[in-house]
């Protein structure tokens, strides 16, 4: 895919732009794209990425996977994309085709962005559940953050692969296997230990929330809370705490145990920003502090709200704030270093 799209403009914003068009197709095609992603970006392809789209379903789809059935493609377009009643616009016929073999290939995902009321009368978004009942493994790769069967958190670097089988945390134990680095913040559960398998180094929590990073040769923990347990299957290394880091040297099972400031040592996913349901007022305290500006809602309702939201791809400040308009209904302007949020609500 070497042409430019056809959306008009230039400079970083344009660029910016397209590296999001291009997450967020990926997040498609590997079956992680959320529904406020798939809304994202169909707003992008009917806003001028038509051509960039057809470029990743040429190289990507294949040329037979735009032939599926009428029934499946008025399914999977009413499913995903919506009627007529729900505003989107019907594409000419090519690219309507396309949307139905991509969402085809891509159906499935978790929620991205999840907003909620204090009051009753809630946003109608609910965060889908993992069915625990099917025997696939699977898999995650890359910059993510995923929300597991059991609730319990976990913020993927780069390079990282994530895999396990749903229906193992209906079991005895909830197991991973992890290779790269990933920050775990796990939900407590005493009846059901957490395992991470980084090749034969195994990482044991009831509850905690901690940092595995798996190198050539060796395996680095380091806790933020709670206590971890590191070892093999058939032996106990040590018992670290908060602030405290093991380094396992996978060639030769030697390790070593020293303290740290652990929120240094894992200063990386502080590049990323993660909004973990949390209230809007805070919310915004967080993007203002990452962006460097200050965000004030006219609305004080809508501090209420609850919101989950991950953006890992080095998003700009514009980016966040139209989905977060979007989400909430609202519009926004810059005045300096403020940015004032006008209107909204979680309906």
């Amino acid at each position: 895919m070497n042409s430019e799209n056809d959306m008009g403009g230039s400079g970083e914003g344009r660029q910016n732009e397209l590296l999001r068009f291009d997450f967020l197709m990926k997040r498609h095609l590997e079956q992680q794209a959320t529904d406020l992603e798939k809304k994202e970006l169909r707003r992008l392809v009917d806003n001028g990425y038509g051509a960039r789209f057809e470029e990743w379903i040429d190289e990507y789809g294949g040329a037979n996977s735009i032939h599926l059935p009428p029934a499946k493609r008025q399914e999977i377009l009413t499913n995903i994309i919506g009627d007529k009643s729900n505003g989107y616009r019907w594409w000419p016929n090519t690219v309507w085709l396309r949307w139905a073999a991509v969402l085809f290939i891509a159906m499935g995902g978790m929620m991205w962005f999840v907003l909620r009321g204090s009051k009753p009368n809630q946003i109608a978004m609910d965060q889908p559940k993992v069915s625990s009942s099917t025997n696939e493994m699977r898999v995650l790769k890359g910059k993510q953050f995923v929300i597991l069967p059991d609730g319990s958190r976990v913020l993927m670097n780069a390079n990282s692969i994530l895999s396990y089988f749903p229906e193992s945390f209906d079991g005895a134990s909830r197991e991973v296997k992890l290779s790269g680095e990933a920050f775990f913040d796990i939900v407590s559960n005493p009846d059901k230990p957490f395992l991470v398998k980084s090749g034969d180094v195994i990482t044991r929590v009831l509850g905690t929330s901690f940092n595995v990073n798996m190198q050539q040769d060796k395996v680095v923990v380091t806790v933020t809370r709670g206590l971890v347990e590191v070892g093999k299957e058939d032996r106990v290394y040590a018992k670290i705490k908060p602030d405290q880091q093991i380094t396992v040297h996978t060639e030769n099972e030697q390790f070593n145990t020293i303290s740290v400031h652990a929120t240094k040592e894992i200063a990386w996913k502080d590049n990323y920003l993660v909004v973990d349901n949390t209230d809007l007022e805070m919310a915004g305290t967080m993007i203002g502090e990452h962006y460097g500006v200050q965000l004030i809602f006219t609305n004080k309702d809508v501090l209420k709200c609850r919101m989950t939201a991950s953006f890992l791809n080095n998003e700009d400040l514009t980016t966040v704030l139209n989905v977060l308009s979007q989400v909430i209904g609202a519009t926004y302007k810059r005045e300096g270093n403020k940015i004032v949020i006008e209107g909204g609500g979680c309906e």
